[in-house]
C-alpha cells in the first residue's frame, strides 16, 4: 500500500520546547498525514490483536466448555478476519514508519547541508571537516529510527497498555490488580534508566564524532602522512578516538544490560502471579477458563509493549542527544547576512575600494588596520608583503568571506554587503594557491563558473593559463576524469585549471592569490607573457611571491601589519629601498 502526503505550507505547532524540539516538530508536522495513518493503523491492530483473545475466550466459554457446536465457525471466521486485517494493518504500518523516518532523515540532512553552504569562512576556520560531516551522518541515524520507528510504537505501545487494562479490569478487578502490581517497578525502572542513559548517549555521540575527525584528517592528509612516515602516530591517534568509542559504548552497553531485561522480567512476574491466583480462582469456580486463558494471553501481550518502552526510551534519548548536537549549529550560526533590498552592479567594468577598513579574526589580535587602498576599473595591482602581513586576509574580503569589523570594501562603487552573495561572486573570481577540484571531468572543472561558455572560449582560456600544455597527457583529454581533490593532476596543472576557471568565468574582478607558486619557472613566464592581453579589461588584485608574477601589475601595494607601507609601480619599487626591494631585490640580482 503506497501513501504518499504532499508537502504543506502549513505552519507547524507552536510547540516551546527549544530550538531541537523545533526542528523536529517541524519536521513531524510536515509528514503528519503519514504519521496520523501510521497512527490509525497502530490503533487498529493493537484492538484487533485485543479483539483475538477476547473472541478465543468466548469460544472456550461458550463452545469447547459449554460443547456447543452452534457458534463455533462464526468465532474461528471472526478470528480468521481479524487476523487477515491485523496483517494487513501491522504492514501498513511498518512501511509508513519507514518512510516518515527515510523521509525526514533526507530532508534534515539538506536542511543541514544547505545550512553549511551559507555559513561563512570564519565557521569552518574553527570546526574541523569530520566533526561537521559526523552531525549530517552519524547523528540523523538516531532520530531516523525514533522519528519513523519510535513515535508510532510509543503510541501502539500506550494504546495496547491501556485497551488491555480496561479488558482485564472489566473481566476481573481484583486479578487485574494482582497483574498490576509490577507496574510501579516498571516505571521506576525506566525513569531511572532514562537518567543514566542520557549522558552516556551524548558521550557516545561526541566520541563517535571524534573518531569521524580523526579519519577525516589522516585519510586527507594521507599523502603527508605517508611522505613524512607518521603512519605509527597516526594509527595510534585514530586507535586512541576508536577506544573512546569503545569505552563510552560498552558503558551505555552496560546500562542497558542492567535495566532492560527487567523490563521482560517484571512482566513475566505479572504473569506468574495471574497463573497463581487466577489458578486458584478457576478452581475454587469464581473465573472461567477461557477468561483465565484471556488474562494469560494479554498480559503475554504486555511484555514486549512494555519492553518496547525500555527500547523506544533508550532510543529517544539517543535521538536528543543527536538532534541537540545536529541542530545546534542551526540555532547558534548565523551566515553572512544577505540584503533585504540588494543593489546592483553596474555594467561594464568594476573598480575595488578599501575604505578604513579594520579586522581581526575571532579572539585574535588586527590584521588589517585602517586599510584604505583605491583600484581603477581594468588595473592589475599586485599586493606583496611578508607571511601574515594581511595580503590573503584582504583578498577574502572582497569576495566577502568575511565582513570587516569596521570600515567598508566596495566593488563598482556599491558596498559588497549590499550585493547578493551570488551576484558578488559572479562578479569576483577567486584563484588560490591550493584551489580546489571536483570528481568531474576535466571539462566541467573548467566551465564550473560558466558551464554555457563555447568550446572555443574554453580552450582559448587554457591556451593561455597553460593546461593545453599538458593535456596530450591525460588518458581521456579534457574528458579526463579529474580525482578527488584533484589528485591525479599535479600542484602546477590544479594550479592551471583553476586560472583557466578563472578566465572562463564572466568574472569582471580577478583575485589571484599566489596563483602560480607551484608551476615551474619556465612555463610560469610562458604563462605571464600569455595573460596581460588576456586581462585586458578585468580589475585584478594580484599576491605571489615571485617577481615574474608581480611584474604584470601596473601597481603594487606593500603591506606590513596590516597597512599599506608601499604604493608604486613595481619597477620603481625595486629601487625605492623599501619592503618591495628586500622582498623581490635578490630575484633581480639572480638574474
Amino acid at each position: 500500500m503506497a501513501v504518499t502526503a504532499p508537502v504543506s505550507t502549513v505552519d507547524p505547532p507552536d510547540l516551546s520546547f527549544g530550538p531541537t524540539a523545533r526542528h523536529l516538530t517541524r519536521e513531524w508536522w510536515v509528514e503528519r498525514r503519514l504519521v496520523g495513518i501510521g497512527l490509525l493503523c497502530a490503533l487498529a491492530t493493537t484492538a484487533l490483536g485485543i479483539a483475538i483473545p477476547v473472541l478465543v475466550q468466548r469460544v472456550i466459554d461458550n463452545s469447547i466448555v459449554a460443547k456447543d457446536h452452534s457458534e463455533l465457525a462464526l468465532y474461528l471466521v471472526l478470528i480468521a478476519v481479524c487476523a487477515v486485517v491485523r496483517f494487513a494493518t501491522n504492514s501498513t504500518r511498518r512501511a509508513i514508519t519507514s518512510r516518515i523516518g527515510i523521509v525526514i532523515e533526507n530532508r534534515l540532512r539538506a536542511t543541514l547541508y544547505d545550512a553549511y553552504l551559507t555559513y561563512p569562512r570564519a565557521f569552518y576556520d574553527r570546526h574541523a571537516t569530520g566533526q561537521v560531516l559526523s552531525r549530517a551522518t552519524n547523528d540523523l541515524y538516531p532520530i531516523r529510527y525514533f522519528i519513523g520507528w519510535g513515535v508510532v510504537q510509543v503510541a501502539s505501545s500506550v494504546m495496547m497498555i491501556i485497551g488491555v487494562t480496561i479488558v482485564l479490569l472489566s473481566v476481573n478487578a481484583r486479578l487485574a490488580l494482582y497483574a498490576g502490581l509490577t507496574m510501579p517497578l516498571i516505571a521506576l525502572l525506566t525513569w531511572r534508566f532514562a537518567r543514566l542513559v542520557t549522558p552516556l548517549s551524548r558521550i557516545v555521540q561526541q566520541r563517535k564524532a571524534d573518531l569521524t575527525e580523526a579519519a577525516d584528517e589522516s585519510i586527507v592528509g594521507m599523502e603527508m602522512v605517508q611522505a613524512f612516515g607518521r603512519e605509527a602516530e597516526v594509527r595510534e591517534r585514530f586507535r586512541e578516538r576508536a577506544q573512546g568509542v569503545r569505552a563510552s559504548s560498552l558503558r551505555e552497553a552496560g546500562v542497558e544490560a542492567r535495566y532492560l531485561p527487567g523490563l521482560t522480567f517484571l512482566p513475566s512476574m505479572a504473569i506468574a502471579s495471574v497463573l497463581f491466583f487466577g489458578g486458584r480462582d478457576v478452581i475454587d469456580g469464581n473465573l472461567t477458563i477461557g477468561q483465565f486463558v484471556l488474562f494469560n494471553s494479554l498480559l503475554l501481550q504486555l511484555v514486549w509493549p512494555l519492553e518496547a518502552l525500555g527500547w523506544i526510551l533508550n532510543l529517544a534519548q539517543r535521538a536528543i542527544a543527536s538532534a541537540s548536537r545536529a541542530f545546534a549549529w542551526l540555532d547558534a550560526v548565523e551566515p553572512l547576512p544577505e540584503p533585504q533590498h540588494p543593489a546592483h552592479l553596474p555594467d561594464g567594468g568594476l573598480d575595488v575600494r578599501f575604505e578604513d577598513v579594520c579586522f581581526a579574526y575571532a579572539g585574535g589580535s588586527p590584521v588589517l588596520c585602517d586599510l584604505n587602498l583605491e583600484i581603477a576599473s581594468g588595473t592589475i595591482v599586485a599586493v606583496c608583503g611578508e607571511t601574515g602581513s594581511g595580503k590573503s586576509t584582504m583578498l577574502n574580503l572582497l569576495s566577502r568571506f568575511y565582513d570587516p569589523g569596521s570600515g567598508s570594501v566596495r566593488v563598482g562603487g556599491i558596498e559588497v554587503s549590499s550585493l547578493r552573495k551570488t551576484d558578488l561572486r559572479t562578479a569576483v573570481a577567486l584563484v588560490t594557491q591550493r584551489p580546489v577540484l571536483f570528481s568531474l571531468p576535466l571539462r566541467e572543472n573548467l566551465c564550473a563558473a560558466r558551464p554555457e561558455a563555447t568550446e572555443e572560449e574554453m580552450l582559448a582560456a587554457c591556451e593561455v593559463a597553460g593546461v593545453a600544455a599538458f593535456i596530450d597527457d591525460l588518458p581521456d583529454g579534457y574528458d579526463t576524469l579529474i580525482g578527488e581533490r584533484g589528485v591525479n593532476l599535479s600542484g602546477g596543472q590544479r594550479q592551471r585549471v583553476a586560472l583557466a576557471r578563472a578566465l572562463i568565468s564572466s568574472a569582471r574582478v580577478l583575485v589571484l592569490d599566489d596563483p602560480l607558486s607551484a608551476v615551474d619557472t619556465e612555463n610560469e613566464e610562458q604563462i605571464v607573457r600569455r595573460l596581460r592581453p588576456a586581462l585586458a579589461g578585468r580589475t585584478v588584485l594580484l599576491a605571489s611571491q615571485r617577481l615574474s608574477t608581480v611584474s604584470l601589475a601596473d601597481r603594487a601595494v606593500v603591506l606590513e601589519d596590516g597597512v599599506i607601507v608601499e604604493d608604486a609601480p613595481p619597477r620603481r619599487l625595486l629601487t625605492a629601498g623599501g619592503t618591495f626591494e628586500r622582498l623581490f631585490g635578490d630575484e633581480v640580482r639572480v638574474a
